[in-house]
């Protein structure tokens, strides 16, 4: 038995999370709809979400696409900003809204920032405008 990180994704229907799956090993494959309770019924769906290894200040799992609060320094007001994935540099990493200034979640495997400085309050795939705004396509 090797070595496995497990990963987790968000299950969407277009706008309509449908659950969550995990990839606990390269055999076992579990399913949620609910985050909570997991078995090996596999659910249906169209899109899906990588989660970024990160929680919120409020346990919630971070996933790309969310759109959160952070905060760079403690004293500084909230920004805003969407989790994407940056396949150039291959990280993940919150895009300012304002601004777009890119900064990686992780660089060389320092968490750039801790769960009090994060809160996911909605998703870019409920907001078409926004993603159109920041040029960003599937």
């Amino acid at each position: 038995m090797g070595d496995f990180d497990e990963s987790r994704y968000r299950l969407r229907k277009g706008e309509k999370i449908v659950g969550y799956m995990r990839k606990v090993s390269t055999d076992m494959i579990l399913y949620s709809r609910d985050s909570f309770w997991w078995n090996g019924k596999k659910l249906i769906y169209e899109e899906i979400d990588e989660w970024t290894g990160l929680r919120d200040k409020n346990g919630r799992t971070i996933y790309e696409w969310d759109i959160l609060y952070y905060k760079i320094d403690p004293d500084e007001a909230d920004q805003q900003g969407v989790v994407l994935w940056e396949e150039n540099r291959q990280v993940f990493g919150i895009c300012n809204i304002n601004t777009q200034v890119f900064i990686p979640l992780f660089i060389d495997g320092l968490q750039m920032f801790n769960e009090r400085q994060l809160k996911v309050f909605s998703y870019l795939f409920l907001n078409p405008d926004l993603k159109e705004k920041l040029n960003i396509r599937d």
